[in-house]
């Protein structure tokens, strides 16, 4: 492959939200988190009026409670979760749940700095930021790992370094006798 030539790659994880509005996949994505954090409320409710004691101060300080701690799980987990990968050269972009969503925000591409696939989840480094990959979500994993390493290595394969030397030199300090 010549210098001159691109070669680029997209790949999208099975939770690609496809043609989907942000809306919707933002209510998909909160479905599971207020459902896990609404049991235990619900479960004390029940508790206590089974026991024939008050519930409705479980309901009105702990519905608001899981509500919050469940918004931001799903805040959390729509902006961080990579679902579409686009390679190009040594350069990658990469985009999370939310911004993949109809209509989808625009590329950023980043110099691919590491790649580690030893981990579970597997991690890159883009730039400054490191984004993590599990495998299971990528149907075609394989392939998405050896484009991501031919990258990295085209990446620092046309780095030169050429860095200068600095030495610093410390001033030695001379007693001085202040009057």
């Amino acid at each position: 492959m010549s210098s001159l030539e691109t070669s680029y790659r997209s790949f999208n994880s099975t939770d690609h939200p496809l043609r989907a509005g942000k809306a919707s996949v933002a209510a998909a994505a909160l479905a599971k988190p207020i459902g896990f954090c609404m049991l235990p409320v619900m479960i004390a409710a029940l508790v206590t009026m089974l026991q024939g004691f008050y519930a409705l101060g479980y309901l009105l300080y702990g519905f608001p409670l899981a509500s919050a701690v469940a918004l931001g799980w799903t805040w959390l987990r729509v902006r961080s979760q990579i679902v579409e990968i686009h390679i190009s050269n040594d350069l990658v972009a990469v985009r999370s749940l939310m911004e993949a969503a109809s209509p989808a925000s625009p590329l950023v591409f980043k110099r691919l700095i590491d790649v580690d696939f030893n981990e579970r989840p597997a991690r890159i480094t883009l730039g400054l930021d490191q984004q993590q990959l599990h495998p299971g979500l990528w149907p075609e994993w394989n392939l998405v790992q050896q484009s991501l390493h031919s990258s990295n290595a085209t990446g620092h394969q046309d780095e030169v370094r050429n860095e200068p030397s600095i030495s610093f030199s410390h001033p030695t300090t001379t007693d001085t006798t202040l009057p």
